[in-house]
């Protein structure tokens, strides 16, 4: 009988356990699936020499963009790992790599986190930039803080949303996203997960690190002001009924950045470096149908490693 019981009981602790995964990590497990027709995206390795370049912007892979504004060089949701994983061997893989080698990155001046899933948050990254820059700035959601520091790492503010941070050139704000944290199965939502307004005398910057389709970003203007440049998230959509609530698609980014009145906005978080599911070209092929539709939409991607100049 106590048999008996004891299985009853694992039984039901995992039908449990199998409905809470179910329930708040659909999306943690459609990354998970493989996809062997996927295309691999092109890209260019930047070997240029950056300390010698201003005014700039480019896109490494992923989430990670490079960012030069009148000498101030910033970094957001910077990773150069080979796999988005707690595990060195196993979990999600790069396809390509990183659009410049970490050792070849221009002394950085500033980070910015997004929020905590591992491809946004690379612990590695992070020290191995510090260890470079040491008077590098650190940046993340409120909660993060401790995960930082154990890590080692130091030079780090945590914010809530709408707090801003001052520095001597420009003012930062957190602002949030439609999307969540996790770095386990048992954290879910325990730090925050958001953007970044960078607002310099020059140029206001957005960066928006993962987000679905919210409402609220209609009021971001009257509260961050004109909005220069944004870099958006148009992949890891597919499909649907999983990611609707997690991740804009492409059509659902264009809404988002007419919210946000953005008067340049560049493509980021796609091509199938981790996580997508989506044909690898289709986010960048339904962006330039729509510019053709609307050429004022000034919606615009590449592949990683192409530098642009400010707009």
């Amino acid at each position: 009988i106590m048999f008996r019981n004891t299985v009853i009981l694992i039984l039901i602790l995992l039908a449990i356990f199998s409905g809470y995964i179910l329930t708040f990590y659909k999306s943690g497990l459609n990354t998970l699936r493989t996809n062997p027709n996927l295309e691999t995206i092109k890209y260019e390795l930047i070997e240029e020499d950056l300390t010698v370049k201003k005014n700039y912007f480019t896109w490494i892979g992923q989430a990670t963009v490079l960012l030069d504004i009148n000498d101030t060089t910033i970094l957001f949701d910077p990773i150069f790992s080979e796999r988005a994983s707690p595990f060195k061997s196993i979990g999600p893989q790069r396809k390509i790599p990183p659009a410049i080698n970490i050792n070849a990155l221009p002394p950085i001046d500033f980070i910015f986190i997004s929020h905590n899933h591992y491809d946004h948050l690379d612990l590695d990254s992070l020290k191995s930039i510090q260890g470079m820059y040491p008077d590098v700035t650190i940046n993340v959601p409120k909660g993060d803080l401790k995960l930082l520091e154990k890590a080692g790492l130091v030079n780090i503010n945590e914010l809530d949303w709408w707090e801003k941070i001052e520095f001597s050139n420009f003012v930062a704000t957190f602002v949030p996203t439609k999307h969540w944290s996790a770095r386990g199965l048992f954290d879910r939502k325990r730090s925050l997960w958001g953007g970044w307004a960078i607002k310099t005398k020059q140029i206001n910057v957005l960066h928006i690190g993962d987000t679905a389709y919210e409402e609220f970003f209609q009021s971001y203007s009257q509260k961050l002001g004109s909005i220069d440049l944004t870099f958006m998230p148009i992949g890891s959509y597919y499909p649907r009924d999983i990611e609707a609530e997690h991740h804009v698609d492409p059509y659902e980014a264009i809404k988002l950045v007419r919210d946000l009145e953005s008067k340049y906005t560049y493509g980021i978080h796609w091509g199938g470096v981790f996580f997508s599911q989506e044909p690898t070209y289709e986010p960048q092929e339904i962006i330039q149908k729509e510019m053709q539709k609307d050429p004022n939409l000034n919606f615009h991607t590449s592949i990683p490693g192409i530098i642009f100049e400010l707009p």
